[in-house]
């Protein structure tokens, strides 16, 4: 029984109720060649229910239901080919997996949106698609009966795929109102997302490394890893048209789109790699019990 004293009227009581229907199908098979030959195909589309956290655009202020919510479709398919010998174990794998009807919702303060002040905004983007595809690689080789040589690699490309709609609510107050904000919300229309990269870590990734595990119980070993295309999330706020209107609804005067597309350009950290050592010893520790009976 929280109260919200700005949001009076949706803010006490229970919110209504979202109701949605979801299912899911996976199917697989693996084809043998040879023994040591194998194919594996994958499929699956899935629906899900978006979460609490993306169905309400502030559930610690009011009962407000992001607009247009629906369960997300999932649909992914993957080949791989196998290939296993007393010595090489090798997996090659392409997949491709698509995203629909996403919601995300972020959390910020913003100067300006409220007048003067600044203002605890909720930016909701809705309709999101997402695509993730790429090749993966993994090898083994058990060089000796001590030593393993292993190495992956796995090149991915992971994008939004189109615009989605993108509107930011806050408190409903004569600030927002200022602002441009009715009843605490203002549509930004769609945000051109679309082919910019996703910030979900490195999308680019190697390593190589070996193991040795000696007969006298001690074992070691080494990681070299590389990461690469690490992209730092973007503004849809400035993907959108407040990039270029002015108060006033019109465009800035003397608009450069070379500087523009300059602004625009998604930044990415710089590659790094990582390795990592390890080892060890087992000790073998043998206890023997005896137990006298007597009659």
């Amino acid at each position: 029984m929280y109260k919200n004293g700005s949001f009076s009227e949706n803010s006490l009581g229970m919110s209504e109720a979202q109701k949605f229907m979801n299912y899911g199908f996976k199917t697989g098979v693996t084809y043998k060649i040879t023994g040591r030959h194998l194919v594996d195909i994958n499929a699956a589309y899935i629906t899900t229910a978006p979460t609490t956290r993306n169905t309400f655009s502030n559930s610690r202020e009011n009962n407000n239901v992001v607009l247009d919510l629906q369960s997300e479709k999932t649909l992914s398919t993957d080949v791989s080919y196998v290939y296993r010998s007393p010595i090489i174990t090798s997996k090659v794998t392409a997949y491709y997996t698509s995203v629909k009807d996403a919601t995300e919702i972020s959390f910020y303060f913003a100067d300006g949106v409220g007048g003067d002040n600044t203002a605890f905004v909720q930016e909701i983007l809705s309709g999101i698609s997402k695509k993730h595809m790429g090749l993966e690689l993994g090898l083994e080789a058990q060089v000796t009966a001590s030593l393993n040589l292993k190495g992956t690699a796995a090149i991915g490309q992971f994008t939004y795929g189109n615009n989605p709609n993108l509107y930011l609510t806050t408190e409903a107050d004569n600030e927002s109102l200022v602002a441009g904000f009715v009843n605490g919300f203002k549509d930004f229309g769609t945000t051109n997302l679309k082919n910019y990269k996703l910030a979900a870590g490195p999308q680019n990734a190697y390593s190589v490394g070996f193991e040795y595990r000696d007969p006298s119980y001690w074992w070691g070993g080494a990681t070299l890893n590389f990461f690469s295309n690490t992209f730092i999330d973007i503004s849809p706020l400035n993907r959108s048209q407040n990039f270029y209107l002015d108060d006033d609804g019109l465009p800035f005067l003397e608009y450069d789109t070379e500087i523009a597309q300059g602004l625009l350009k998604q930044e990415k950290f710089d590659s790094y790699s990582v390795v990592n050592l390890v080892g060890g010893n087992l000790f073998l520790l043998m206890v023997i019990t005896l137990v006298f009976l007597q009659r």
